[in-house]
């Protein structure tokens, strides 16, 4: 019955954090160390947390100064005694499974980390998005053996760590900066010897509303902290003489995560903005040739690979116009589709 610790980002999050809290207490796994992280919360969240952990034991609050979510991370890292990791967000939930099928499968194959699938469920429309990964499932892999592992979401929230392996990487999140997980996952799952990917129903659900970091409007930090990240990824592999073994797989990194999403992002909220042509620019001078990365066209769905022509085109008002179809569609029929 190994201890696993659940570290979980409380940020402004009291419309949600009833609901992830009892997902958690409601486990079918009981030896469940449960870290309430709040990083100085402005609304109720900390007080609803407080109620909580006089309810039950497993609970601890540990309430800090806003620092930003990378803070609250390595916070949590640092005050974890668990056999295992999980990270959980605020306004999210889990399955009442959720550890154990976790758990299980990295008892079983004694695994340095186990990726299993989440469900995106947009909050606005309703709209319900499964993610698989496209890896062999059920067995134990490294990087080396399937590069593609490095391509997959870099969320912590759908994975199980081996407390020792991360803390035998010494690696932590840069403070300060959004989309830490990009910068921290490829990095961890290079060093992992033994990685299982779990194939089983949705374990994890992730909320998208408009609070989200996600969802953030705020494209000159998203400029500076993604390329922060792109560049943190490629010293972080080229000083250790790994950037060749997986070059095609960092060059995707920094073709979906510093250029194709962003600029999806900037079209729907702000398509005047000055980012839009920065984000055009920064990763064909990385990378001349990344038209040409065979995961562009293994990896995207055929509607992202027609997305990806009309940027291309600079056909703006088209992606725009479809994506007002799309979200008028799943308000009046919500969609479920895998990834």
């Amino acid at each position: 019955m190994p201890l696993v610790s659940v570290i979980v980002a409380v940020y402004n999050v009291e419309r949600y954090i009833e609901k992830c809290i009892e997902s958690l207490t409601g486990q079918t796994y009981r030896n469940l160390e449960i870290l309430l992280i709040d990083d100085g919360s402005g609304d109720r969240s900390g007080e609803i947390c407080d109620t909580y952990a006089e309810k039950d034991s497993r609970i601890r609050v540990i309430h800090k100064k806003n620092g930003g979510i990378s803070d609250v991370r390595n916070t949590g890292l640092a005050q974890a005694s668990g056999v295992y990791l999980m990270y959980v967000d605020g306004d999210d939930y889990v399955a009442e499974n959720y550890v154990e099928a976790a758990l299980c499968c990295a008892e079983k194959h004694q695994a340095d980390v186990v990726i299993f699938d989440f469900e995106e469920i947009e909050e606005a429309t309703g709209r319900h998005d499964r993610w698989s990964m496209r890896i062999p499932g059920n067995k134990v892999t490294n990087a080396k053996e399937q590069p593609r592992l490095l391509i997959t979401t870099p969320s912590p929230c759908n994975k199980l760590y081996r407390r020792a392996f991360w803390q035998s990487t010494g690696l932590t999140y840069p403070v300060g900066r959004n989309y830490e997980d990009l910068t921290m996952t490829p990095r961890l799952l290079v060093n992992a010897e033994r990685i299982v990917y779990l194939q089983s129903e949705p374990l994890y659900y992730y909320i998208l509303h408009e609070g989200s970091i996600m969802r953030s409007r705020n494209f000159e930090k998203s400029y500076l902290d993604r390329t922060a990240a792109i560049r943190d990824i490629l010293s972080y592999f080229q000083e250790r003489g790994l950037y060749e073994t997986f070059q095609q797989e960092l060059e995707y990194l920094a073709f979906e995560h510093a250029y194709f999403i962003p600029i999806k992002e900037i079209l729907l909220y702000e398509p005047q903005s000055p980012y839009l042509k920065k984000f055009r620019e920064y990763v064909p001078e990385l990378f001349p040739k990344v038209g040409l990365n065979p995961y562009v066209k293994k990896c995207l769905s055929k509607k992202d690979r027609i997305m990806l022509r009309l940027i291309r085109w600079r056909l703006y008002g088209v992606i725009r116009f479809l994506s007002r179809i799309r979200r008028q569609k799943d308000r009046i029929r919500p969609a479920n589709r895998q990834q």
